[in-house]
């Protein structure tokens, strides 16, 4: 019998939606989990090279994954303007102009993170004109669904009055009809040429640091959505040295007919790196009141827009099925959450032969007609915790009147469909530790707990893990290899600083993997997190609040 390379004892382990009451040792060999047990009953498996992690007590669980990130994107946000947070189109314009004066030169200047509720003035490009000088400024919503330009990002893409709105986009018009400098959905495209051209070794470098940070949060495998620059760039990352991730991969809309032209299907590729499917958008966002909706957003007129209209969808979702290619539909608003559901339910008994599971992506808000359908037609939930505490105000301001199909997480398990999370970075930032507070809570943290965001959504601890670990599995076609703690599974798993289900939920948040492993090998460790004294020093502070 081989020897382990790593022994894990005295932990509470937990797979598969429960606490393995059993066992509280595991050992691991080769890459794989060898034997589940007592630590006693496994001290066979020891040996002079085997590495030991006393656990002390806390949580073992399944590797997490991030079903929905964009890591490209999140990586080169780290070295773009920041405006999270900023409270006016004032403040914004101020950092812009702060940002010119510590980088001088000609490139345009890259900025994200902005909202613009609760503004006192809109966004408007004479803001930016008067810190910019003659450098365009593009500067990315929160939601990426927006951006807002100066004058001279207008001129050189050729946008002026009597540019018309593109398909699927808008461009805000003053009482003149001049563009204000702000442009929803596809209207964004008109200015791709003016953002940076991004260099290779510099987004890899970016991206392992990000692949860090996201070994640090627990995360040992994702389901990404870029471009075909950045898939490259992500296989690059899956085969070479550094930091490690599991990575599904899903193709933007131009990537599909060379994929159909080459015979490449969903599921293709191995554990380190795969072809998850095709991503489609049937609307916009909340933030950008762009989500496409049954009924007009409250007190307006509006009901967002339909990013690809339903009959070019069905379309669309019949020709991905037919080529074995898995649709993940970006659906926020009811309306495109039925019109995805109802492109699906058109392709018939071929959606069942795809090698991954269909997905709805985000599906923030669903009418309870749609409910019971998506278990029926076998399409799993993507949907995203944090979204739910970020967007609470918006949504009670915006769609108050149907809030009982909003983030329907605790709906959709009972109807018995697949329920996955992720975090949708660099929208969010990419903490399981956030989005679990935020799914067994629904609240912020400095809010009392009558103040929950419809309650009878909240999922159980139990019900949350499970939807960063099995059945983010599921989708990606690696159950249950992967997603579980199990003798012959792969050794993908994460020790935390707590036994998370004797923690109070309202302390979730507070949590942090002490060690995170890949195939057996440690991939990131904080191994003071685990001593007495550093554990004391939490509860005595949890205690004092």
């Amino acid at each position: 019998m081989n020897k382990a390379s790593l022994l894990v004892e005295n932990a509470r382990l937990w797979s598969e939606g429960a606490p393995i009451a059993s066992a509280d040792a595991l050992a691991i060999a080769d890459g794989r989990i060898a034997a589940v047990g007592r630590a006693a009953d496994l001290a066979s498996w020891v040996g002079p090279g085997t590495r030991r992690i006393d656990a002390r007590g806390s949580t073992a669980t399944p590797g997490l994954v991030d079903a929905h990130i964009h890591l490209i994107a999140w990586a080169r946000a780290a070295a773009e303007l920041p405006l999270e947070g900023a409270r006016s189109a004032g403040a914004v314009a101020a950092a812009v102009g702060d940002f010119v004066r510590r980088h001088p030169g000609a490139d345009a200047v890259v900025g994200r993170g902005w909202a613009a509720d609760g503004w006192a003035e809109p966004p408007e490009r004479s803001r930016l004109d008067a810190v910019s000088g003659t450098r365009p400024v593009l500067l990315h919503s929160r939601d990426f669904h927006s951006l807002w330009v100066n004058s001279e990002a207008l001129r050189r893409a050729g946008v002026g009055r009597s540019t018309p709105d593109p398909p699927g986009g808008r461009l805000e018009r003053d009482a003149a009809g001049e563009p204000t400098g702000v442009v929803r959905e596809h209207a964004t495209r008109l200015f791709s040429s003016l953002l940076p051209r991004h260099q290779v070794e510099r987004d890899l470098a970016l991206a392992r640091d990000a692949m860090r940070r996201l070994n640090a949060y627990g995360v040992t495998g994702i389901h990404d959505f870029e471009g075909a620059a950045e898939q490259r760039t992500l296989r690059a990352l899956a085969r070479g040295p550094g930091p490690r991730l599991r990575i599904l991969s899903f193709l933007a809309r131009p990537g599909f007919e060379p994929a159909r032209e080459l015979g490449l299907e969903s599921g293709w590729g191995d554990d380190c790196f795969r072809l998850g499917g095709l991503k489609l958008f049937a609307d916009g966002t909340l933030g950008s009141r762009t989500a496409a909706l049954l009924a007009p957003y409250d007190g307006t007129t509006e009901r967002g827009l339909d990013l690809i209209p339903p009959e070019e969808l069905r379309a669309l979702v019949a020709e991905a099925v037919e080529a074995g290619l898995t649709p993940a539909i970006h659906a926020i608003g009811d309306r495109a959450v039925r019109s995805a559901l109802d492109a699906f339910a058109a392709a018939g008994r071929a959606l069942r032969s795809l090698a991954l599971p269909p997905r709805i992506e985000h599906a923030q808000l669903v009418d309870p007609r749609d409910l019971g359908r998506f278990a029926r037609l076998g399409v799993a939930a993507s949907m995203q915790p944090t979204h739910c505490i970020s967007d609470m105000d918006l949504a009670r301001a915006h769609w108050g009147t149907r809030l009982s199909g909003a983030y329907p997480w605790n709906s959709l398990v009972r109807g018995g469909a697949l329920l996955a999370f992720g975090s949708d970075a660099p929208v969010e930032d990419p903490s399981v530790a956030d989005g679990l507070h935020a799914a067994v809570t629904r609240q912020r943290r400095d809010l009392d707990p009558s103040q929950a965001f419809v309650p009878a959504e909240r999922l159980t601890l139990d019900e949350a893990l499970r939807s960063y670990t099995e059945t983010p599995a599921r989708l990606s076609g690696t159950w249950p290899r992967l997603g579980r703690l199990a003798a012959s599974s792969r050794a993908d798993l994460v020790v935390w600083n707590e036994d998370l289900h004797r923690l109070s939920i309202a302390e979730l948040h507070r949590v942090t993997p002490a060690y995170t492993v890949i195939d057996g090998e440690v991939v990131h460790e904080s191994p003071e997190l685990l001593e007495p004294a550093a554990r004391g020093d939490r509860r005595a502070r949890a205690e004092s609040r």
